[in-house]
C-alpha cells in the first residue's frame, strides 16, 4: 500500500510525526508540507502525480486541505483536525462536512494514530454486505430506520448488524444519546431539525473525540460513496 501524507504547515510536525511513523506498518509512506491556501500548485501535482493508494490530509483552522485533496482523487481521503484554535473544533467541521460526493473521513488530533489500524481491520472488508453496529434498543428512531434502507439502496448490497468487536465491521451508527463503541468508519444521525442547532456540533464534535473515522452529520451518500472507495482501494492496495 502506498500513503501520501500531506500536512500544511511544517508547525504540525508534532501531528505528522507519529502519525507517519504508525503508518508505515500499512505499506509506504511518502510525507509533505504543502498548504492548500499557499501552495495550491504544489498540492494539485503531488495528488496527481504520486501514485497513492490512500491520502491522509492534516490542516488546522479553516482546514480546507484534506477537502481540496478528496476533490482531485478517486481515493480515499483521511482528513486529520489539527488543534489549531477551539481544540480542534473548527477544523473538524470544516473536514466532516463535505459536500455530497466528496467524502472525507474525519478524524481528530488525538485519533489520527489510528488510522493505521482502520486501514488494517478494513484490510478485507467484505464486498458482498456491509456489516455495521447500532443501538438496537434505538432501531424505531425514524433517522436510524431511514438510514438503513439509504445504506441498503445506494450500495446496492444487504446491510447486517454486528457486533462492535466482529473484524468485518465497517463502523457504528451514532445517535445524539449515546458515544460511539467502534472505532470504524462511522455516521451520526439526527432529526434534520437538530442540525439547525450548534449545540448540536459540539455534541458531534465529542462523539468523534472517542473515536473512529466520521463523515458528515446525517450524509447518507457520502458513507456509501466512503465505503465504495475504500472497497475499490482494497482490490489492489494490498497487493
Amino acid at each position: 500500500m502506498k500513503i501520501q501524507v500531506l500536512f500544511g504547515s511544517p508547525s504540525d510536525e508534532r501531528v505528522y510525526g507519529p502519525l507517519c511513523r504508525f503508518l508505515e506498518k500499512c505499506g509506504e509512506v511518502k510525507m509533505e508540507v504543502a498548504s492548500a491556501h499557499r501552495n495550491p500548485d504544489r498540492v494539485h501535482e503531488v495528488v496527481a502525480q504520486c501514485g497513492a493508494d490512500v491520502f491522509v490530509a492534516g490542516a488546522g483552522l479553516a482546514a480546507h486541505l484534506p477537502g481540496v485533496v478528496a476533490s482531485l482523487t478517486t481515493k480515499p481521503v483521511f482528513g486529520v483536525a489539527v488543534n489549531g484554535a477551539f481544540a480542534g473544533l473548527d477544523a473538524f467541521l470544516s473536514i466532516v462536512q463535505m459536500p455530497k460526493g466528496v467524502p472525507v473521513m474525519a478524524v481528530t488530533e488525538e485519533n489520527s494514530s489510528g488510522i493505521a489500524d482502520l486501514l488494517l481491520r478494513w484490510k478485507a472488508l467484505p464486498q458482498d454486505k456491509i456489516f455495521l453496529h447500532w443501538n438496537r434498543h434505538l432501531e424505531s428512531y425514524s433517522p436510524i430506520q431511514k438510514a438503513l434502507e439509504e445504506i441498503k439502496a445506494q450500495s446496492g448490497v444487504e446491510v447486517e448488524w454486528c457486533d462492535v468487536n466482529e473484524i468485518q465491521c465497517l463502523g457504528e451508527i451514532v445517535s445524539p444519546w449515546e458515544l460511539p463503541h467502534v472505532s470504524g468508519l462511522n455516521l451520526f444521525l439526527c432529526e434534520k431539525e437538530q442540525l439547525a442547532s450548534s449545540n448540536l456540533a459540539l455534541d458531534f464534535f465529542a462523539k468523534a473525540r472517542h473515536g473512529g473515522a466520521w463523515v458528515g452529520a446525517n450524509n447518507i451518500g457520502n458513507y456509501v460513496a466512503q465505503w465504495k472507495k475504500l472497497i475499490e482501494m482494497g482490490k489492489t492496495a494490498w497487493n
